[in-house]
């Protein structure tokens, strides 16, 4: 008998120890963050310049270079731009210049996003004018969008929304497209 009672003190002390346990796991709520203890997930400004030249180089070669009114660093590996106008110099040897109001540059892709009115015309002939131009240069597409006017040699496309290379050669036209050839056209 008395082996029995030490027997069921001891099933009774691990079951009140398992129950505390499992209140203790799955009974508890973990609470909220605070507003003190949650992580900022906007961009934040590292550094803002005003009236200044952009550049990139690689491999002893200048990629782009931008005079910007203004310039604000957001993080690493973006910067966002006002009235910017400079040259991108493309893998072909051609070079384009480019004018918009605004930019999104991300400095280690060089990848652009290019915004408020955007004139693109290339060195070796070409023209391009759009409201929003996305540029992924390792792929090489370049999206315009919003009254896009393309120009090349002695063809024009206007669209909506125009899927091409840097170079201006091939199109993806989407809404309202338009195609004349064997034209002059004015560049505006």
């Amino acid at each position: 008998m008395k082996n029995k009672n030490t027997i069921l003190m001891a099933a009774a002390g691990l079951i009140a120890l398992f129950l505390v346990f499992a209140w203790l796991f799955w009974g508890s709520t973990v609470p909220e963050p605070t507003d003190k203890t949650k992580k900022v997930e906007t961009d934040t400004t590292k550094a803002t310049v005003h009236n200044t030249v952009l550049h990139r180089d690689a491999d002893g070669k200048r990629l782009w270079e931008m005079n910007v009114g203004e310039a604000i660093q957001l993080n690493d590996n973006l910067i966002r731009a006002k009235q910017l106008k400079g040259t991108i110099y493309l893998s072909n040897g051609d070079e384009m210049y480019v004018t918009a109001n605004g930019a999104d540059i991300k400095i280690k892709s060089n990848e652009f996003t290019l915004t408020n009115g955007v004139i693109a015309r290339l060195k070796q002939g070409g023209f391009l004018k759009a409201k929003k131009v996305e540029w992924i240069q390792k792929k090489d597409i370049l999206t315009a969008t919003g009254a896009v006017k393309v120009i090349k040699e002695d063809m024009m496309a206007t669209a909506e929304k125009i899927i091409t290379s840097s170079k201006l050669e091939h199109f993806k036209l989407k809404d309202k497209a338009h195609v004349e050839r064997g034209g002059k056209y004015e560049e505006k």
